[in-house]
């Protein structure tokens, strides 16, 4: 075997005994989140899909955009609305849910981006 080889070993068998020398109450302590927690929250995501809508038609309204920034206004309104029909069902999975998330925070960035370019 070579030199690096038997560090190898070694820094293994050092691994191994020291786990097992470790007290049980350690691991007890290693707390790992909850993959609930992880999730974005459904009822949140909703409130900000509603309040994106309401910008968005507040800023269409406005008369401060310009014939472009508008169109664009006018396609973002149905991606919301519609983004907001998933969220609003009774039950929603986490995959859905988490795709949805992601959906919502690209439409909010286009959403800013335009309230940004408003005269």
């Amino acid at each position: 075997m070579t030199r690096r080889a038997i560090r190898g070993v070694a820094v293994v068998v050092w691994a191994v005994l020291a786990g097992a020398t470790m007290p049980s109450a350690v691991p007890a302590q290693i707390k790992m989140p909850n993959v609930g927690s992880m999730l974005p929250d459904k009822t949140a995501l909703l409130e900000q899909g509603k309040k994106l809508v309401a910008d968005l038609t507040s800023m269409k309204s406005s008369g401060k955009l310009s014939a472009a920034d508008s169109a664009k206004v006018d396609t973002l309104i149905p991606k919301a609305n519609a983004v907001n029909t998933e969220l609003a069902k009774p039950e929603v999975e986490p995959s859905k849910l988490t795709q949805l998330a992601g959906q919502l925070g690209d439409l909010q960035k286009q959403a800013g981006a335009l309230k940004g370019a408003m005269k």
